[in-house]
This record gives structure tokens, sequence and C-alpha cells, in this order.
């Protein structure tokens, strides 16, 4: 799908304090090894090697979902989203990362058959848009790229610069990276907006 814009971005808006409390969400949930939907029996892969946490406290929604319909709206995407994902907070160290990939497709061949992910919400529902917040600075590596595939035309990579506070929110079905961490330590936080598959 091709829309004028292939992401939204949101600088400098979430505060030190914010900042600082998701960070203490994640460490009182506690971390475990990220995983993917893969054909091994732990969900363990190479394409992805971060450290995540998941919350459903309320002021991550109330604090993330002003900014995902502002960039629904901004960006003139207008897609019909009616339920969030648990908050996933992330943690990459030295060397991880996490390789090319979609957060899903936005098809009827990608809905929910179940409610084991989360409650009847879920059942029949695609990702249609993910946010990603970028929690902490002074790593390097961890560079956010998308790329976007064109019809009979090699893939177009975007270099969103992401800074610690910045906000960016893009369609689902667009592939992205996060590339390794060679210093430091990377902190952000991902949500996904739920939808009925495009038609």
């Amino acid at each position: 799908m091709i829309t004028e814009h292939s992401y939204w971005v949101f600088r400098n808006v979430l505060l030190e304090n914010d900042r600082r409390k998701i960070k203490r969400t994640a460490k009182e949930s506690g971390y475990n090894k990220g995983t993917i939907k893969t054909n091994s029996t732990d969900g363990i892969s190479d394409t992805r090697d971060t450290d995540v946490a998941f919350s459903s406290e309320s002021y991550l929604y109330n604090l993330f979902s002003p900014l995902i319909h502002g960039a629904n709206e901004g960006a003139g995407w207008k897609y019909d989203i009616d339920w969030f994902e648990p908050v996933q907070i992330a943690r990459y160290k030295k060397n991880q990362h996490y390789a090319w990939h979609t957060d899903g497709p936005s098809d009827h061949f990608g809905s929910n058959t179940s409610d084991d992910r989360g409650g009847e919400n879920f059942v029949g529902k695609v990702r249609k848009l993910s946010l990603i917040a970028c929690l902490s600075s002074g790593y390097v590596g961890g560079d956010l790229e998308l790329a976007l595939q064109r019809q009979d035309e090699p893939n177009e990579i975007l270099y969103p610069k992401m800074e610690c506070g910045d906000v960016i929110v893009f369609p689902s079905y667009v592939f992205h990276r996060s590339t390794p961490i060679t210093k430091g330590v990377k902190y952000s936080a991902a949500i996904w907006c739920l939808g009925e598959p495009f038609k």
C-alpha cells in the first residue's frame, strides 16, 4: 500500500519523568528474552535478540493513545483502529538487535483467530499501526530503519532520526529493524493498534 506519509514523528514529547516511569514499570514487571513466531520450540530466532517486559498500566495508554490518534489523522491514514495490545518495553544491550520484520500483515490472513493474546477484543483483528518511543540516549547503534517495498522497484530504505523523548508511528505492515547496539543500552517502548483487516 502506498501512502503519502510512511511514518509520523513527534519530537521530544516524552518528558524525563515519563521515560523514567516507563523504565521503572518494565523493571518491576521483569524482563524476559524477546520472542517471535517461529518454527523453533522456544520462539527464539536469529531475527531478534532483545529483552522485553510488558505492561497494561492505564497511564501508558493515556500517554500514547493521543499520539497514535494524532498520527493517524495527521498522516492522513485514517485507519479504523479500536484496540491496543499491551505495551512492550524493550532493552537492547551490546550486540542486541531486531532484524528486518513487520509487526504483522494487515489483511485477513493476519487476523487473530483466538483470544489467547488478550481476550475477545483481539479476535478477527490485525495490527494496523505501530508506535515506537525512544526512552534513552547515550547508546551507539540501535538505529531504527524502515523499508518501503515497491512493486518492480528496489526497496527504499528510510532512516528516521530518533532521539530520546521522540515517538514514531507507522503502518504495521512496513518492514523495519533496529540495528545492533555497539555501545551503551537502548530502551524503547512499543504499542500495536488493532482493527478490522483492510478490505
